[in-house]
């Protein structure tokens, strides 16, 4: 069941559960701490922010570091108390949750959904399959976006399970496919599965949380956030999320959005500490019994019988009779979080981001080096946004000359057609629609043997209104390759529009 779905882990209990202070391991060397320091000196003489990250190996922390910006305005620092959105990392929580309520006798895992929430639209479902993956529910983002009527323009709404769930169930949706069929991830399954315990306990998912899972074991940091847009004095070292505009200068804030108050799939907050204790819990099954963690980190099941590789809130990466390992990523407006758990050998690795994922794969795979005892590697600068800050600064003809001057040079920069691609369609949604053109011209002269540049270049004919053109490249895209659906329907809908005209 080895399996990593996502962009896109100790110290022994005393009686009050931890002694937080342990930072030294006689198993890890000075000079592989050193090396995790200088990784994070490197990347910030660099101007990257690393965000906060903690390892631990064998139980005790060898490592922590804060390195950003925790607020562009006002502009404040990260520190190691930083309050992270953890996005989907938030969903093994609310899988504890389930499993407290199991305990306590309280719920079957395969118990009908209908059963609990009588409203529920649909017959066939058990909660263990949400907590699999497996439900067929379609996407809540999408039913919102769609269906949900704001009724003053001018509010920025922030909506909670219980608004998402009436427009949900007035809709009624079609299930994406029949249930078990197949895997495949639901934000909506794990909403669902919020509304379940706050059914089932009486208590707000906020307050079972605290008093069930996040207090017994000293998360003091630790939240399930009632979202505000501005700073709460509240919570003052919460961590708000940004990301670095296209001219690669200006910092833009990245923080809200219209469900910012959904509970069960993401919205807890953390701190690096609290998360260490989390993991450490589960190590040492302080926070629920082994026989309730060997469920929830066994693989579900499709109908056929395939493994998913998917637990209870858990991506799974190990094989039966292996040393148990389970990890789960989150990435929500500004945030892109990563909670790592060798649960056996009492090691893992927890990263904390709000940048907007800028850094988060150097990040990822240098303290996976690092803790393999390798090396670790600065990242190789990114040629299309060097290219945009030409574009800002001067104009697409610079840009364009620097791309050439720089193409072969693969030691220090990245060069592929995705991120000229991307280039291309970040300029469109700056309105700068004749720079991307150009853009998309340049990338069908590097890559002419990719049909998607042609679809590509065929998008900014079509908005610069030369149909014809436009036609054109969508049907050679199409003869390319047939599998570009998206191409074909553009082409005959095209068609369709000109024979009227």
């Amino acid at each position: 069941m080895r399996l990593f779905k996502q962009l896109i882990v100790v110290c022994l209990f005393s009686a009050c559960f931890f002694s937080c202070k342990k930072e030294t391991n006689s198993n890890v060397s000075e000079d592989t701490k050193r090396e995790y320091e200088k990784f994070v000196d490197a990347m910030k003489t660099k101007g990257v922010s690393t965000g906060n990250i903690l390892v631990y190996e064998n139980g005790d922390v060898v490592f922590k570091s804060s390195n950003g910006l925790r607020s562009i305005n006002p502009l404040d620092s990260l520190d190691l108390n930083s309050q992270f959105r953890l996005a989907s990392v938030s969903k093994q929580f609310t899988g504890m949750a389930i499993m407290k309520l199991k305990e306590a006798g309280k719920l079957d895992y395969d118990q009908n959904v209908k059963t609990i929430l009588t409203d529920f639209p649909y017959d066939n479902i058990t909660v263990r399959q949400l907590l699999h993956h497996i439900s067929g529910l379609t996407d809540y983002e999408r039913i919102i976006a769609e269906h949900f009527v704001k009724e003053d323009s001018t509010k920025q709404y922030i909506l909670g399970n219980d608004e998402i769930l009436d427009v949900y169930y007035r809709v009624n949706p079609e299930l994406d496919f029949k249930t078990g069929e197949k895997w495949e991830y639901s934000n909506t399954g794990y909403l669902v599965l919020a509304s379940i315990v706050e059914k089932v306990s009486g208590q707000h998912f906020r307050d079972f949380l605290k008093e069930q899972i996040t207090d017994p074991i000293g998360m003091t940091n630790t939240t399930l956030y009632k979202y505000q847009l501005d700073a709460d004095s509240n919570m003052p070292n919460r961590v708000f999320g940004y990301r670095l505009a296209l001219n690669q200068k200006d910092k833009i804030i990245n923080d809200y959005d219209i469900v910012n108050d959904v509970r069960g799939d993401g919205g807890i907050y953390s701190t690096l500490e609290d998360l260490y204790k989390w993991n450490m819990a589960l190590a040492n099954h302080t926070i629920i019994s082994k026989d309730y963690l060997d469920e929830a980190w066994y693989s579900g099941k499709t109908n056929d019988g395939e493994y998913t590789g998917y637990g209870f809130g858990w991506f799974l990466e190990y094989n039966p009779g292996e040393p148990t390992v389970v990890n789960h990523s989150g990435g929500w407006v500004g945030f892109v979080t990563f909670l790592h758990n060798d649960v056996d050998a009492k090691s893992g690795f927890i990263i904390l981001t709000n940048d907007s994922g800028e850094n988060f794969r150097s990040i990822y795979s240098n303290i996976e080096n690092l803790r393999a005892g390798e090396p670790y590697q600065i990242p190789r600068k990114s040629v299309y946004k060097e290219m945009a800050k030409r574009i800002y600064d001067k104009d697409v003809n610079t840009a364009i000359t620097f791309y050439n001057s720089v193409k072969t040079d693969t030691t220090n920069y990245r060069v592929n057609e995705n991120d000229i691609n991307q280039l291309g369609y970040l300029l469109i949604n700056e309105d700068n629609l004749k720079a991307a053109t150009k853009i998309f011209k340049l990338n069908m002269g590097e890559y002419p043997e990719s049909a998607n540049v042609y679809d590509s270049y065929g998008d900014a004919l079509l908005m610069q209104g030369d149909s014809i053109q436009a036609l054109e490249y969508f049907k050679k895209c199409f003869a390319m390759d047939n599998s570009l659906e998206y191409a074909k329907d553009k082409a005959e809908a095209l068609e369709k529009a000109l024979s009227k005209s």
